[in-house]
């Protein structure tokens, strides 16, 4: 990666939904689980997609959504790809600074 990409990466951040993320456990209209990722943690009630206000405030995308099938995965990966985009959305800050810290290194030790 370049600074370049790096700081692409920061911009894009910046203009998402602010962190952390988390993944959020719902029904859809059949009561049928629903996984998507939200600004608020889990509360565990597994509301339904109506009660929470269907894409509410803090819903910002969605890995399951069965019933009517708007968000359904042919690898049936839901919960671990919404563990994953939350993961690197809150990790992603640390990473850039990280990648930043190696790029000055080898700089460093090239001259």
């Amino acid at each position: 990666m370049t600074p370049a990409d790096l700081d692409r990466l920061a911009e894009m951040h910046a203009h998402a939904t602010p962190g952390p993320w988390y993944v959020r456990f719902l029904d859809d209209d059949h009561s049928m689980t629903a996984i998507g990722i939200a600004a608020q943690p889990d509360t565990g009630a597994h509301e339904d997609m109506a009660t929470f206000g269907g894409a509410g405030p803090d819903l910002i995308a969605a890995t399951l959504i069965q019933a009517p099938p708007y968000v359904v995965s042919h690898d049936k990966l839901w919960q671990e790809n919404a563990d994953l985009i939350c993961a690197m959305q809150n990790a992603l800050p640390d990473l850039i600074r990280l990648a930043r810290n190696a790029l000055e290194a080898d700089a460093a030790q090239a001259t």
